[in-house]
């Protein structure tokens, strides 16, 4: 069996599935998603319950720990000795955020990370119809407890300036969607940008709805947060243009060569 612990938001148990699913489809065993963080007072929750996941959320027991292999993430980076484990494993302590892990599966892992038809709602699916009648940009501002993480940091406003005049030349229709856990923020500080549309009816109804409009677009802006990487990597649109932070930690000195995609345009900035 593969078991994968799951910890952090939607974003990370995005990546620690994606790498633990693809680990069970090389290995042809069932995939086991330990839940037990989600269980202690933690202001994060279990959120994968809502997709089309292929997994068994499991409290994880103390006596299944000594059945199996404990692998922990050794680095940030991509680990190729994470792809040619085979069976009976725990991946344990780690992110695993690096499409590397799960790219020769990418269609299975795309289909799996998408909602559920019933958990979208109406004003969603209405939202994306209504996406595909611009060149739509989705833009996604991660603040809230990114103002605090010192090791994040909240990305400046200059770098969406920069990469909405990138992508405004790309068409004269082009419509940016906002997405931000500070709506607030936004309404104030986007009030120049061409055809801002923000994003606002979903604060309710779950993160899922988020992330699957973000992937609804024909582009995406991401910040510093694997919630929007997502967002962007599940966009199937063959011609997307994908523009990310080139420094992805402020304060974190980690290797982050493998998080971005070769396709993905990198922009630098200034903090």
């Amino acid at each position: 069996m593969i078991v994968v612990q799951l910890m952090g938001g939607m974003g990370n148990q995005m990546f620690q599935y994606a790498c633990g699913r693809a680990l069970a489809l090389r290995t042809n065993k069932q995939l086991y998603l330990d839940v037990g963080h989600y269980y202690a007072n933690n202001k994060r929750r279990y959120e994968l319950e809502k997709l089309n996941i292929q997994a068994t959320p499991i409290p994880l027991l103390d006596e299944l720990k000594d059945r199996l292999q404990v692998i922990n993430e050794r680095q940030f980076n991509f680990d190729p000795n994470i792809i040619a484990l085979r069976d009976n494993v725990i991946l344990s302590g780690g992110y695993w955020q690096s499409e590397k892990y799960f790219l020769d599966f990418a269609s299975v892992i795309r289909e799996e990370l998408t909602p559920k038809r019933h958990n979208l709602s109406a004003e969603s699916l209405n939202v994306a119809m209504d996406m595909k009648n611009y060149t739509s940009i989705a833009i996604h501002v991660r603040r809230g407890d990114y103002e605090l993480l010192k090791g994040h940091g909240v990305l400046p406003m200059d770098y969406y300036e920069q990469a909405s005049s990138y992508l405004a030349a790309k068409g004269p229709s082009a419509r940016f969607y906002l997405f931000s856990d500070d709506i607030e923020w936004c309404k104030r500080e986007f009030t120049a940008f061409p055809n801002a549309h923000l994003v606002e009816h979903t604060r309710e109804k779950g993160s899922h709805e988020d992330l699957w409009l973000m992937s609804q677009c024909q582009h995406n802006v991401i910040a510093n947060s694997t919630y929007s990487w997502w967002g962007a990597w599940l966009n199937d649109n063959p011609q997307k243009i994908i523009i990310a932070p080139e420094r992805w930690f402020a304060g974190l000195h980690l290797n982050t060569q493998d998080l971005i995609p070769n396709d993905w345009i990198k922009l630098p900035i200034q903090r």
